[in-house]
């Protein structure tokens, strides 16, 4: 075992892929613990509940150091765990019909034919536009829209990324923010009360040319170096996108996570540059566990900070634990960081420790120390622990799962993708990025031009870490002032929902299991901290890891509430905009579409 992981260390010189997550969430008066094991009994009790027939109990690492904006290439699976409770069935609810024209018909998807999903998933649209023009020849971006029937939503529109560099967005429709959920360890897909689409019009998007269901068309290889390419292919595709579905003129906000961090930033900036409403009028970002800066100061600087903080769930002996600390201490770190997190900043930082000194690659020694531990350890979320699960996005290889759903060519027809060999991460869609992180470039002068910047943290994320995100914030210079002048101890209040509430209430007073179950556990009360300054907000979520949405579905629901100005603050305490205040719990309509 131990042979292995060297060589896989040793790979990761090289460059590889890399990601993975999801859930587990607290009640605002009974530890996560008690809740899980609550939880755990109500799964066991229902008689008609499926379990996954076997376990992938294999395992493997690779991580990246090749470059300096590219720390976390998508490495071999470390399996998620899922506790998804399924919600009850709603009544069949017709939407009203939005985007169905003879521009769009071609692009429409039964939303009662998607296999193995045994309900209508409502209206939504897929396929692909040409980055440049409508040339049949041209490299084309792949697609999967949701129009909402919120009608808060009706000038604005979301677009959602996966980062990788080169993982499919359909990781987070599928596995996060979307309106079904196949989650690990599921035996079928569920309705997601917490779909973003309940909120706004979603859009995910496989990108850059080479992601997902964007392969590069024949004899037109893909030519993206930087991400000057990646913004401009994005934006011919984006203005084909808002022609097709007449959607010119709407406010365009861009969320997503992990390498997203990079891309999202240069693509807003471009937008923004282009001076031009009619389709780049970006209106705001979000961007969790983001990949913005070098990995000497997004992983390694606080690698050691953040294993003390979680020195139980690690789990590692008093020898390993000293030598760490000290060889943390001669490499700068402590210093480095202790400096970097002052509020307000004491002056510009200086360059991040040199992690290539001798006995200073802390990261790749406190993984490999863990996995020793606990062979299931998984760097996307801490407190995961054998066995893993099965995963139906066979994520990241069909080496350690059943075959990727979305390679069925049933799937593939009934989502109008093309016939490929689809993968949910690719390791080739952008090489080595040559551009600066973003946030050593565009991303201050995305806040200051959109002033509603959210950048978000699961703490039990182990690949991105929070505080290399937090002394980033505090090294950038934005609307006149350098970093946070103060830090973040405001509370991030997520509402309450009735799943939670009702089967605790069930099994604790009443001595009885629901007959069905009642909804996702989201994550409820004081998730975290938050902080607000001139237009970017920083904000930690206590129970989720590198996925927030997959993990903590109600914080990554908040924070989107909160992008889009429906609730003042993160730290505001009334209910969700959605469901009468009361929770997300929407049907997802009716697929059934006229042509208008």
């Amino acid at each position: 075992m131990d042979s292995m992981i060297e060589q896989e260390l040793e790979q990761a010189s090289n460059g590889t892929p890399y990601k993975r997550k999801v859930g587990r969430r607290s009640s605002p008066f009974l530890s996560p613990h008690f809740v899980h094991s609550i939880l755990s009994v109500y799964q066991r009790r229902k008689e008609k509940m499926h379990l996954p027939t076997c376990f992938a109990v294999a395992f493997g690492l690779t991580t990246s150091v090749a470059a300096v904006q590219n720390p976390h290439k998508k490495a071999e699976k470390f399996a998620k765990r899922s506790e998804a409770i399924q919600p009850k069935p709603a009544a069949n609810k017709k939407r009203q019909t939005t985007s169905l024209n003879f521009k769009t018909e071609k692009y429409a998807v039964n939303g009662t034919a998607i296999p193995e999903v045994g309900f209508d998933i409502g209206e939504s649209y897929a396929g692909t536009l040409s980055i440049n023009g409508n040339a049949s020849n041209e490299n084309a971006l792949w697609f999967w829209y949701f129009p909402t029937d919120n009608e808060a939503a009706g000038d604005e529109i979301v677009i959602w990324l996966n980062g990788g560099p080169g993982c499919s967005s359909l990781d987070g429709l599928f596995q996060e923010n979307g309106p079904f959920l196949w989650q690990s360890g599921t035996y079928s897909p569920i309705e997601n009360p917490w779909s973003w689409t309940n909120v706004t019009n979603m859009v995910w998007i496989d990108q850059p040319v080479g992601t997902g269901f964007s392969p590069a068309a024949e004899g037109v290889p893909a030519t993206i170096k930087n991400e000057k390419d990646v913004a401009e292919d994005f934006m011919g595709f984006w203005k084909n996108f808002m022609e097709t579905f007449d959607l010119v003129g709407r406010k365009v906000y861009l969320t997503g996570e992990s390498y997203a961090g990079q891309y999202i930033p240069y693509i807003a900036h471009y937008m923004l540059e282009a001076n031009n409403t009619d389709y780049f009028n970006v209106s705001g970002i979000q961007i969790n566990d983001p990949s913005i800066n070098e990995d000497s100061v997004m992983i390694y600087s606080s690698a050691v900070q953040h294993l003390n903080k979680y020195a139980s769930v690690f789990a590692l002996n008093e020898t390993f634990m000293t030598s760490i600390n000290e060889r943390a201490e001669k490499c700068g770190y402590f210093d480095f960081m202790d400096y970097a997190l002052h509020f307000p900043p004491i002056t510009k930082l200086p360059s991040g420790p040199n992690i290539s000194a001798p006995g200073c690659y802390v990261w790749d020694d406190i993984v490999t120390a863990a996995i020793t531990v606990n062979p299931c350890f998984n760097f996307y979320h801490l407190t995961d622990f054998c066995p893993y699960l099965w995963d139906e996005l066979g994520f990241p290889s069909l080496g350690w799962g059943p075959n990727n759903y979305f390679n069925r060519s049933d799937v593939q027809k009934a989502i109008n993708a093309p016939p490929t060999s689809y993968a949910i991460c690719g390791d080739d869609s952008l090489g080595l990025d040559s551009s600066p992180p973003s946030a050593l470039g565009p991303l201050p002068s995305v806040i200051e031009r959109t002033n509603n910047v959210i950048i978000g943290h699961g703490l039990l994320d182990y690949l991105l870490l929070a505080n290399g995100s937090l002394a980033t914030i505090q090294n950038m210079t934005w609307n006149g002032a350098q970093g946070f002048q103060s830090p973040p101890t405001d509370k991030f209040v997520v509402p309450s929902n009735p799943g939670l509430d009702e089967v605790i209430t069930a099994v604790l007073y009443q001595g009885s299991i629901p007959e069905e179950p009642v909804g996702i556990v989201t994550g409820a009360g004081v998730m975290g901290t938050t902080h607000t300054e001139r237009g970017l907000t920083f904000v930690t979520v206590d129970l989720a890891g590198h996925e927030i949405p997959q993990y903590v579905p109600g914080a990554g629901y908040r924070q989107l509430e909160f992008l889009l100005g429906r609730i003042p603050s993160l730290t505001y305490e009334g209910g969700w905009s959605t469901g009468n205040g009361t929770g997300a719990f929407a049907p997802l309509g009716n697929s059934t579409m006229r042509r208008v």
